[in-house]
């Protein structure tokens, strides 16, 4: 997902080149083609309206071709934090269920937020805050699963989806991201937790709504029992 690091400069550049010669390659071996079937002879000034048009052409379809990867990339992560946003993580999480339906296993999902993310922006500032949710979403990736479905959820909360794990795997990788999180240095506000809900899908009883009702209902709880902690239900 993250071939959206390479500054998008070096890949227009990658691509205008690769196209341009492309289309200088193909015009060429046709005048050439041409000058061989007619018995014309051909000056090299015939070949500066194919290079004209390469060059063209190929910075045209770059353009398009980056244009269309940055609206696609646009429409499924969230702009500061580079991972998945929370439409897209819908359509994982609609997939996920479905394949559970038909073919049986489970999955888990882990609901999680900043506790006193508001005292951070109040003291330090926005910027800072942007900051720290960038530095946890890079925390929280080294630690997941290649499997795992990593998304912003919205503001400071953050969903991953576990799939093929019980709530008992669920909650241990919790866990784990928790003491990370707890034992990380934050570059400009030092340490800080987080509180997670972990919930597991009920095959033939839950569907998008009550899954993630019932990870926010374990959050919550979460929170009201000292915040820097994980709870299930």
């Amino acid at each position: 997902m993250h071939e959206a690091n390479v500054p998008v400069r070096e890949k227009l550049l990658v691509y205008f080149l690769y196209i341009a010669i492309s289309c200088l390659f193909t015009s060429g071996l046709n005048i050439i083609h041409a000058e061989y079937l007619l018995d014309i002879p051909l000056k090299p000034e015939a070949f500066i309206a194919p290079l004209v048009a390469g060059v063209f052409f190929g910075y045209l379809l770059a353009r398009i071709k980056i244009l269309h990867e940055t609206m696609s990339q646009m429409a499924y992560t969230d702009p500061l934090t580079h991972i998945y946003n929370r439409l897209h993580f819908g359509h994982f999480l609609d997939s996920e269920i479905d394949r559970v339906e038909r073919y049986g296993n489970t999955f888990s999902i882990i609901f999680f937020d900043i506790d006193n993310f508001k005292e951070i922006n109040d003291e330090y500032g926005h910027l800072v805050g942007d900051e720290v949710l960038e530095e946890i979403t890079e925390v929280i990736r080294k630690a997941n699963r290649s499997a795992d479905i990593f998304a912003r959820y919205g503001g400071e909360e953050f969903i991953i989806m576990t799939p093929a794990t019980g709530i008992d795997g669920a909650r241990q990788h919790a866990e784990r991201l928790r003491i990370d999180i707890e034992k990380h240095e934050f570059l400009n506000v030092g340490t800080l937790s987080c509180s997670f809900g972990v919930t597991e899908y009920k095959r033939g009883e839950d569907n998008v709504t009550s899954l993630i009702k019932r990870a926010d209902s374990a959050l919550y709880k979460a929170k009201m029992q000292g915040k820097n902690r994980v709870e299930a239900a």
